[in-house]
């Protein structure tokens, strides 16, 4: 058991063992400075405990205990904040007499051994007998080689591929990485007839590497393959293009800049591109770009793992900061709020901020008022699902790098009209057509297309219903729920109901009976009329609702059309 020392008792009276009394002492020191507090600064922290015999001076107290942090941040932040606090329960736990000092270790850096081999060995090697370079400090473990020496002749055993680094400085290559060929130039496209070999349709791997090949060593991440320069724009895009041109042009002019749009519209390709030019026109070395996602994961694991520090360090002290899917960080307060402090400390410096969601920042629910309203406060730019001539442009670019066969320009088309706004969704039909190519030896036809890939040509997004329609004019309009299928005749109730059954008419193939039973069991007259009234707002530029959640009618369709896309 653990026993407290009185104040002012020495260590036979009181607490004989060392563990008990820095067992005591960190009680009192967690009771003083909060369990949260002490997790995050002291949980890798360690405690010495030094009685008269090991205490350098006599003159010092009796018994001290020592703080020993893991570096010099660590021990300036436990000295200037919570030195008198650990004064405090050292005095309660172990007596008044007990002082307190910080210490942290200074742990030697350490060199990573390269994989050449010894000097002699380069010698011999080499077959010179001058030396003209400084021959390196032995090694630390001399065990081995003196036990080898011992047993007889002695034996230099280099890793395998090992090289002397003065042949390398001497000719300029390493031995240990195997020669790059070099790529062979793409054969020219030719027909392909139906009943031809397999082995002479296919070209060779190097005709079929993808152009984004080179960029294998960076990992798995797409992202690298998006530039500015093959970015598709539209008319869809055309605003959040000019806004990441100017972001690009002069970075923290309009910080921070949000992009918003459904999935597929092109925002991770335009932060992508965004990244890559600041790193490349402005030379900005510390570009962090990443996912909502991975910001998460790595602040847990910095809280878990008491490197909270170099994690600030890390975002707080970069030249621009890009982060993806930011509705991932709803109802996360932790990780707002850390989120918060560090977007503040990169605007006062004018650090560019690009942001990306599927919604605006105040249309998240669970973002918090602080940090939506920080968004909000720079530069939000919507992007659209892409427009027919959009799609029909990014179909040809991936037909053109991924399949053998060039694609009829009926195809395209047919494919462009029939296709959602999706840009991953084109990508996927391109991959299927490339696939049939090849099954078949020619260019598929329609029928075949859609024999196979029925399911990516009726996938235009979510699936728009009259329940759907109707629980996202309720957002937009911040009404609550089943509110418009109610008898209420306030004019807050009954515009948004009109204007979701004009939706329901134009967006699905409901009949108008159907739409005014589904609106509270209306008759399908009033359904007629609503359609007709929404018409007329239309034409007249009339604004819905009041106060905050008063848009015109002709935005409040654009946002409801957006929910009803981002599901």
């Amino acid at each position: 058991m653990m026993e407290d020392c009185a104040p002012g008792m020495s260590t036979p009276h009181g607490c004989t063992d060392d563990s008990d009394v820095i067992a005591t002492f960190k009680e009192a020191l967690k009771q003083r400075v909060g369990h949260e507090r002490f997790q995050i600064w002291f949980s890798g922290v360690r405690f010495v405990l030094e009685t008269a015999d090991r205490v350098a001076s006599p003159a010092e107290p009796s018994r001290a205990i020592v703080a020993v942090a893991a570096g010099q941040f660590a021990a300036d932040r436990l000295s200037n904040h919570y030195l008198a606090a650990m004064r405090g329960a050292a005095a309660s736990a172990c007596g008044a007499s007990t002082t307190v000092r910080v210490h942290f270790e200074d742990r030697p850096n350490r060199q990573a051994e390269l994989p050449f081999a010894e000097a002699g060995a380069s010698d011999a090697a080499d077959g010179s007998g001058q030396d003209d370079a400084p021959v390196p400090a032995p090694s630390k473990r001399p065990n081995r080689r003196a036990a080898t020496k011992a047993g007889g002749a002695s034996v230099v055993r280099s890793p395998r591929g090992a090289q002397s680094l003065r042949s390398i400085l001497r000719d300029g290559t390493d031995s240990r990485k195997s020669p790059q060929p070099k790529r062979a130039a793409p054969a020219p496209r030719s027909a392909v007839s139906p009943g031809g070999d397999l082995a002479s349709r296919m070209p060779s791997p190097a005709a079929t590497q993808p152009p984004t090949a080179d960029k294998a060593h960076h990992g798995s991440n797409t992202r690298n393959d998006c530039s500015w320069e093959n970015f598709v724009g539209g008319q869809c895009n055309e605003l959040a293009r000019t806004a990441c041109k100017m972001a690009i042009e002069s970075p923290g002019l309009a910080s921070p800049l949000v992009l918003w749009g459904p999935p597929g519209s092109g925002k991770t390709h335009l932060l992508s591109a965004v990244a890559g030019k600041l790193r490349g026109l402005h030379r900005m070395r510390r570009v962090v770009y990443l996912s909502a996602e991975e910001f998460t994961n790595d602040f847990i694991k910095a809280l878990n793992g008491n490197c909270l520090p170099a994690f600030r360090s890390r975002f707080r002290d970069a030249d621009a900061l890009l982060i993806d899917d930011i509705q991932f960080f709803v109802e996360k307060k932790a990780t707002i709020r850390e989120l918060h402090h560090t977007i503040e400390m990169l605007a006062e410096v004018g650090k560019p901020l690009v942001f990306a969601g599927t919604k605006s920042p105040n249309e998240i629910n669970g973002l918090g008022g602080e940090l939506s309203g920080r968004l909000a406060s720079g530069l939000v730019c919507q992007v659209e699902s892409l427009d027919a001539q959009t799609r029909t442009e990014l179909l040809a670019r991936y037909a053109q790098e991924r399949c053998l066969i060039p694609w009829p320009d009926a195809t395209l088309q047919e494919i462009a009209s029939v296709a959602g706004g999706d840009g991953r969704l084109l990508s996927g039909i391109v991959n299927l057509v490339a696939l049939l190519q090849r099954m078949h030896g020619q260019m598929p036809t329609m029928d075949q297309i859609r024999q196979h890939g029925a399911h990516l040509l009726r996938s235009s997004g979510v699936p728009i219903t009259l329940s759907a329609i109707e629980r996202a004019v309720e957002k937009v309009f911040q009404l609550d729920s089943k509110s418009l299928q109610s008898g209420s005749q306030t004019k807050s109730i009954t515009e948004p109901r009109m204007l979701a059954m004009y939706l329901a008419r134009e967006m699905t193939s409901s009949a108008y009976s159907e739409i005014g039973g589904h609106f509270g069991g209306r008759s399908h007259s009033t359904a007629i009329l609503a359609n007709q009234r929404v018409r007329q707002w239309l034409d007249a530029g009339r604004s819905l609702g009041r106060g905050q959640a008063a848009v015109s009618t002709d935005e409040a369709i654009r946002r409801i059309e957006s929910m009803l896309k981002t599901g």
